[in-house]
């Protein structure tokens, strides 16, 4: 991948992680058998994004099967649940409201901090850029309980029901937080509404395995701090059904195998808490006019 492709925006800006999965996901667009095309991560993934991702032994392939997983998630549901509003708390650098099709009427929030959205704004803009729905930027702060406020003074509707997307955030927080993060969206989320996100369990932040791994990325500034080890009694604490995927089945599906290496007739339930979960949520109840 050509260093030129890249902005020259100073990685103070945004926090490590995000340029990193816009690496990622560029390396993954130029590949022939590609799962994705994401046309703009090249130019907003920065070197410094690149020089991270190769870093890491697998170069981020859960990164690239969590990407497929929910652009799969995302279009089955839009297009069979006929839902119209999409929030992506802790958007980064996430490029869907560009790079997918979506139904008429889509309404697409994109939650992170000014900074990166400034960033993002202005990179995507340079770059003829233009959304294929009804994008809303909110700049934010998700650790502050105001953020809610926000999202409804820009047109969320809290009596219709969402898609919820939250990637690579919640074992960026403590337990606390995470719990505090889902009370929010949970009360904001109508019947029918549907949430997905990528955890990892507490053996992940534990396994002699992975050592190298936590400590590589709590050097590179983005610790992972936060497990949740049951995420369907989790989620069902605050009404949402569950269901969970193991990453490492869609690596295996997708042909891009992530780290630890481990063939697929030696993994047992131990060893797959060592990889992250894909987890997808129904908010239980009846959706208003069903």
């Amino acid at each position: 991948m050509s260093e030129t492709a890249y902005s020259s925006t100073p990685k103070e800006l945004i926090g490590p992680s995000a340029f990193m999965t816009a690496a990622v996901r560029a390396f993954e667009s130029q590949r022939p058998d590609r799962l994705f095309n994401d046309p703009w991560a090249a130019v907003l993934a920065t070197e410094e994004g690149e020089r991270r991702r190769l870093l890491i032994k697998d170069h981020g392939a859960p990164i690239i099967v969590r990407t497929r997983f929910f652009d799969d998630c995302l279009d089955q549901l839009v297009h069979e649940e006929d839902i119209k509003q999409i929030v992506l708390p802790a958007a980064g650098l996430d490029t869907r409201a560009f790079r997918m099709e979506w139904p008429e009427g889509t309404r697409f929030f994109e939650l992170d901090q000014p900074m990166v959205l400034e960033y993002k704004e202005e990179v995507l803009q340079r770059h003829g850029a233009r959304p294929l729905c009804d994008r809303r930027s909110l700049a934010v702060d998700l650790a502050a309980s105001e953020w809610p406020d926000a999202l409804l003074q820009a047109g969320y509707d809290p009596s219709l029901p969402a898609i919820w997307l939250v990637e690579g955030l919640l074992f960026y927080l403590s337990e606390e937080q995470i719990r505090n993060f889902l009370s929010q969206v949970s009360n904001l989320a109508a019947p029918g509404s549907w949430l997905g996100f990528d955890s990892v369990h507490s053996a992940m932040l534990k396994s002699p395995l992975l050592e190298v791994r936590t400590k590589l990325v709590a050097s590179l500034g983005s610790p992972w701090l936060g497990a949740i080890d049951d995420p369907v009694s989790l989620l069902g604490s605050y009404g949402w059904q569950a269901t969970v995927v193991y990453s490492v089945y869609k690596a295996l599906e997708y042909d891009r195998p992530v780290f630890p290496f481990i063939p697929k007739e030696e993994l047992t339930p131990e060893l797959l808490n060592l990889y992250h979960l894909f987890v997808t949520a129904r908010k239980e109840g009846t959706r208003t006019g069903e």
